[in-house]
């Protein structure tokens, strides 16, 4: 009679909605986790920042403010892709180019900053910041979850023409929800 009930309630029982109650049980306690650690940190830095100013000189004080100030962006854009994937559960490529570059970005800033970095490396970084910004812009514009924007957009001209390219045609004949309609823009 146990075995019975064991086997009804195993095929009863449904893996994938306990996993993800589990899942997001877990990712709760990890968001909690992370804006703890992210309130620490800025704590901390204006802290670090505090003691600096006051025991060195100016030009020290602002180049080790300048640095974590951008170390702290840099984790702020990884923490939000994290937390972007606990709502979407999908990872987006967009989010994960943001936190590239703004790591690029603050390398290029420290070094133009503090004069140390070579030419070569800093054409090399604004290079792949360009691509990387290109990448960003190719992944909006042809997003999988929407379509790509250039066949709205001709699918919305030929629906709506102007009055001043037929003059003939009144805003009354056109077809419901092409007067003054506008495309979303992303």
């Amino acid at each position: 009679m146990r075995s019975r009930d064991l086997k009804n309630i195993w095929l009863g029982f449904d893996a994938l909605t306990f996993f993800n109650q589990v899942m997001d049980v877990l990712f709760k306690f990890l968001i909690f986790f992370v804006v703890l650690v992210l309130g620490t940190g800025l704590i901390k830095l204006f802290w670090e920042v505090w003691q600096v100013m006051a025991l060195r000189e100016l030009r020290e004080a602002f180049g080790f403010t300048v640095t974590n100030l951008l170390t702290f962006f840099v984790i702020l854009e990884l923490f939000k892709s994290l937390v972007e994937y606990f709502r979407e559960h999908r990872l987006k490529l967009t989010f994960i180019v943001d936190a590239t570059l703004v790591f690029i970005l603050r390398e290029v800033m420290i070094g133009l900053y503090q004069h140390q970095s070579p030419p070569l490396q800093l054409a090399a970084l604004a290079f792949l910041a360009l691509v990387l910004g290109l990448l960003r812009t190719l992944a909006i514009i042809y997003s999988p979850m929407e379509p790509p924007m250039e066949p709205r957009l001709v699918a919305h001209l030929r629906q709506a023409p102007t009055n001043s390219v037929n003059p003939t045609r009144s805003a009354s004949d056109a077809e419901p929800g092409c007067v003054g309609e506008t495309l979303p823009v992303h």
